[in-house]
């Protein structure tokens, strides 16, 4: 008999053991439950957040690279006239402008999403863009030239050859450092 009596004592303490615990435990989760929410909607918000900007900043980064490499491949043969050029030029100078007002902007998205791996590699690739805006600007006078006093039908070849010194090697490290971050981001 005296077995029987402890093994109610032992049930019953383990029945009142897993009573108070789930009792704690609702407690707990009742405290902690607008944290909880919290945190949940915060990830759930940011999944979409990273999505939409990641999208955003692709675009903006493949439109200035491809701008880059068409401007880089009409001044390379010699397709370089006011009527090639006026619009490449009024392309290129809005992604350029594009990407630099939201510079810091996108910097700020990057690193707050993503981590500092990647704001490096942003940073990296925004060194590469500010390369190649350098590198374009060494045929200012011939825009000039072509596009405004019209005092010459198209860009000397030899500025164009030169300026293709800086403007090709400028042009490929930009479009390796665009892919680089970009696929970093995945």
């Amino acid at each position: 008999m005296s077995e029987s009596w402890l093994d109610t004592i032992k049930s019953s303490f383990t029945t009142q053991t897993a009573t108070w615990f789930v009792g704690v435990a609702i407690t707990i989760l009742g405290i902690f439950s607008a944290r909880i929410t919290e945190a949940i909607k915060f990830a759930l918000n940011r999944a979409d957040l990273r999505t939409s900007q990641q999208e955003e900043l692709s675009a903006e980064i493949s439109q200035y690279i491809f701008s880059a490499e068409l401007n880089t491949e009409f001044v390379g043969k010699g397709w370089t006239t006011k009527q090639t050029m006026s619009d490449l030029l009024r392309e290129y100078n809005q992604s350029i402008t594009t990407i630099r007002r939201k510079e810091f902007v996108y910097s700020a998205w990057v690193e707050k999403y993503w981590g500092r791996k990647q704001a490096g590699l942003y940073d990296t690739f925004m060194n590469s863009a500010r390369e190649f805006d350098n590198a374009i600007h060494s045929l200012n006078d011939e825009f000039e030239a072509v596009n405004i006093l019209e005092s010459k039908k198209k860009i000397d070849s030899k500025v164009a050859e030169e300026s293709l010194k800086l403007m090709r090697p400028a042009v490929e490290n930009l479009r390796k450092n665009g892919r680089a971050f970009l696929t970093s981001l995945q």
